[in-house]
């Protein structure tokens, strides 16, 4: 190939590159439309109580209407309180028992459940403390 040719062939692909690059600048430059007017009813519910949001279950988005998603959410803070109540009564409930099965050991026991504990909870600690020495070696 001649060197025309290869400077041809260099020009021509700049000139596609560049091309690209001013397509994908116009295309990002370009104004977004503007909003849509509120209407009515949006206007009539934001006179009323602050809004309670939430997430929809899987598949209700295109199925209900703003009032039903207004129940839901309603509906979803309701459950949502009551579930976060029994769970820190759950959390309680199992450290209670968790007090009593240890209660039923021996002091002894007691020290060895301690030490194995120790023991596990260094065990998980060494392989990142291994990785920390490695990228600080590097």
């Amino acid at each position: 190939m001649s060197s025309f040719s290869s400077w041809k062939a260099l020009s021509v692909g700049v000139a596609l590159v560049l091309s690209a690059a001013l397509s994908f600048n116009l295309a990002i430059a370009q104004p977004k439309p503007a909003a849509k007017p509120a209407t009515k009813a949006a206007d009539a519910d934001d006179e009323g109580p602050a809004k309670v949001k939430g997430r929809l279950p899987a598949y209700y988005k295109d199925i209900v209407d703003n009032k039903q998603k207004d129940k839901i959410y309603a509906i979803q803070a309701d459950f949502n309180g009551k579930i976060d109540a029994l769970e820190e009564q759950i959390k309680k409930l199992t450290a209670d028992r968790d007090t009593a099965v240890e209660n039923v050991l021996t002091a002894e026991q007691k020290e060895k459940l301690k030490k194995a504990k120790d023991e596990a909870v260094a065990k998980k600690k060494k392989p990142t403390d291994k990785t920390a020495e490695t990228k600080s070696a590097e």
